[in-house]
Formats: C-alpha cells, sequence, structure tokens
C-alpha cells in the first residue's frame, strides 16, 4: 500500500477550503484574513502545512503544523510561539495511515476553524453530532501509552483493520466518526450551512 495513500485528496481538500474562506472573507462572513493556510508540499518524509494570512503570526503567536512519516505511524506535529514563549516542536497526534492523519486535519485544524470564524456565529459545530456517542462502528480502544510514552493514553482502532489506529492529546472518541467518513462526504459534512459558498464546486476526490 502506498504510505502517502490520500496525499491527492488531502491536497484537493487544501484546495476546496481555500476557496470557501476566500468566499466567506469577500462576503464580509470570516472573522480573519483567507486562506488560513498555505498548499501542502512534501519535504522528504515531512509533509510541511505553511501558514496562510488566516494563521499569520500575531500578539497571541503562531503555530506550524506539518505531518511526519515515520517506521510505524504518522505523526502530527506543531511548533511556534504562544504570547513571547517558544513552542518546541511537539507531536500532537499518531496515526496509522496518512490517510487517517489527513483527514483528521482537515477536519479539526481546516474546517472546524473554518467553521468557528464564520460571522455571525450561528453555525453548528460539527463535532457535537459525535459527542457521547462512543466509538464509531468498526471502532475499538486499549489503554497503552501512546508511541511518545505518555500514559495514561487510549489507543483507538478499526477491528477489522488493525493498521489504522490513532492517538490524540485527549480522549477523542469523536474521531473515529471523522475517520469513518470518506473525502467527499467528510468535506461536505463540515460545509454544511454556511452561506455564500454554493457556487464552489465540490472537488474531485481520488478515494471516496
Amino acid at each position: 500500500m502506498d504510505k502517502w495513500r490520500g496525499l491527492p485528496d488531502l491536497l484537493s481538500s487544501f484546495d476546496y477550503w481555500s476557496e470557501v474562506q476566500r468566499a466567506l472573507e469577500d462576503s464580509g462572513h470570516l472573522e480573519s484574513a483567507a486562506p488560513l493556510y498555505g498548499r501542502p508540499y512534501l519535504d522528504g518524509g515531512r509533509l510541511i502545512i505553511p501558514r496562510g494570512p488566516g494563521m499569520a503570526e500575531d500578539s497571541d503567536g503562531y503555530t506550524d503544523y506539518s505531518i511526519v512519516e515515520e517506521p510505524r505511524y504518522f505523526l502530527i506535529r506543531l511548533s511556534g510561539r504562544s504570547r513571547g514563549t517558544l513552542i518546541p516542536e511537539t507531536a500532537n497526534a499518531w496515526f496509522g495511515t496518512f490517510d487517517d492523519a489527513a483527514k483528521y486535519f482537515i477536519a479539526r485544524r481546516v474546517a472546524a476553524p473554518t467553521r468557528s470564524r464564520v460571522l455571525p456565529d450561528l453555525v453548528e459545530s460539527i463535532n457535537t453530532r459525535w459527542l457521547d456517542r462512543g466509538l464509531a462502528p468498526g471502532w475499538d480502544q486499549l489503554d497503552q501509552p501512546d508511541p511518545g510514552g505518555f500514559s495514561p493514553a487510549t489507543r483507538y482502532f478499526r477491528s477489522d483493520q488493525p493498521e489504522r489506529f490513532y492517538f490524540t492529546v485527549n480522549t477523542d472518541s469523536a474521531t473515529s466518526f471523522v475517520l469513518n467518513l470518506g473525502w467527499r462526504e467528510l468535506n461536505s459534512t463540515f460545509s454544511e450551512g454556511l452561506s455564500g459558498i454554493e457556487s464552489i464546486p465540490m472537488t474531485k476526490f481520488l478515494h471516496d
């Protein structure tokens, strides 16, 4: 299996959300500049996700993200500055496959922040649909240290696809619902209820 399976769909999703963010900005409905991120690019075994105008450094600081290939998993790393204090490069989440890491990043770091910046603040937080529902069908969990050695932590995994697993920094059963979505469904779900984006076509995805 191609380790970077899902990369074209991740890039297509970034392109789609950049257009959504620009449309919201043009209509005066985005509480920041657009887009939030530039187009990601590979640098060896690391996918660099550059900051866009909407994530530019300000008085609160900045955050940089990348997705890093390791021998047994993909790791989402962050670094930056918060109110004058430098944040060293830190592990934020671990995934058994790049495709799942990519879906998580689009949902949590691209789509959800876009929705939270919409004016007026009347759009639903999609994540609330999956809170207090346990795990999505096909997923199980096991208490064990995360790959960085932190304990207590929880490993979430597909019962029928053991190579698909994840750890995040919090108890996080809701992510299992995100990872069960196909790429088209993920992007269409998180764009529900956003006005003024109807003319933006949903991009094509290799893996739906």
